[in-house]
């Protein structure tokens, strides 16, 4: 066992140091030309601003049980309205409430993989109807989403699968999502924390030669954009996808598709990049990222806005409510078959 972690260990530093040389000789080249990219440089400094205006934020929270005879699903998102002046909060707002009630939805008949694709598909739908009711009703200058601001291919389920209906009710809920912040002038951000995509580290492959990609091809984009971007620096704007490649689930959002654009950025010295998206209707990359900028500068060892951080604490769900939930199903409904725990979360010889 010792020998083993020891071994990881030496690899994942010969990998860090692989990663640390090649981001050192790209600063240096300061290339002004790369395939897909929407601007010149590869770095970008990015200048804080004082906030003066309002920014909503939008979370949702999730929990779910399954049962002998149907699967059961908690979910509950909040909204939080900041407004600045002279960088300084100086109200704020939730949208539906503070702490909302939980909504039940129950579907029967999944396999594994629906099960997944209705959690999912419904925590989306239950975000994006608060996100555009927070647009209508607040007016915020931006509103940020946690995550990306359109559906993932993962979320996407096939065509005869019962819970399709429920995927493509989400295409018009972000349908109507853009359309409104468009008409209201509202700059539409999501913003991921932990982001496992390789967009960007395809987009730099192309202009390297093949014996300078080794670094790449072991990492995704954030692993190694730790190592080519300071504090207070983004990256170039790129499209979300290839356009190359016909993204299955940009497809689906017809003329929008063209209109996500992405960027990362380092906002603390301390903390790993975070990835930027945004719809390309009103402010350019540099705005966005100095609003995202001047949101995250917290704490230098966790960059994040704050205002998202307060959406999660509010939407988040506890087990204790979920226990709550199913403790009066079954209060109400008695012994019913289809209420049954499954076998592997109630074995008596445990």
């Amino acid at each position: 066992m010792h020998e083993r972690l020891a071994e990881l260990i030496d690899n994942m530093k010969q990998l860090e140091e692989r990663r640390a040389a090649l981001a050192s000789e790209l600063r240096m080249q300061n290339r002004d030309l790369y395939p897909e990219a929407l601007e010149k440089k590869l770095i970008h400094a990015v200048e804080p601003v004082e906030l003066n205006c309002k920014v909503a934020a939008v979370d949702g929270g999730l929990a779910a049980q399954e049962f002998h005879g149907f699967d059961l699903v908690l979910t509950r998102a909040v909204s939080v309205v900041f407004e600045y002046k002279n960088s300084k909060r100086v109200s704020h707002s939730y949208y539906p409430s503070r702490i909302p009630e939980p909504e039940p939805y129950a579907l029967t008949g999944l396999d594994s993989h629906e099960f997944t694709w209705h959690k999912s598909l419904t925590r989306l739908e239950k975000e994006i109807d608060v996100a555009s009711k927070t647009v209508e009703r607040y007016e915020p200058g931006c509103i940020l989403l946690d995550g990306s601001i359109v559906p993932q291919i993962s979320d996407k389920p096939s065509e005869d699968s019962p819970v399709r209906p429920l995927y493509d009710e989400l295409l018009g809920g972000y349908n109507r999502l853009y359309s409104l912040c468009k008409e209201k002038e509202c700059q539409l951000v999501g913003v991921i924390k932990d982001s496992r995509g390789k967009r960007f580290i395809e987009i730099l492959e192309k202009i390297l030669p093949r014996e300078e990609r080794g670094a790449l091809s072991t990492s995704n984009d954030t692993s190694f954009l730790h190592f080519l971007l300071n504090e207070g620096e983004r990256t170039f704007e790129f499209h979300y996808s290839s356009a190359e490649r016909e993204h299955q689930v940009l497809k689906d959002l017809g003329e929008w598709g063209a209109c996500v654009h992405a960027f990362y950025i380092k906002p603390v010295r301390d903390d790993r990049p975070l990835r930027v998206e945004f719809l390309k209707t009103g402010k350019d990359a540099g705005a966005v990222a100095s609003l995202i900028y001047s949101l995250s500068r917290i704490n230098q060892k966790y960059a994040y806005p704050a205002i998202l951080i307060e959406a999660d604490m509010r939407a988040a769900l506890e087990r204790d409510e979920m226990d709550r939930v199913c403790g009066n199903l079954l209060l109400r409904a008695g012994r019913r078959v289809s209420f049954l725990p499954l076998r592997s979360n109630s074995r008596p010889f445990r």
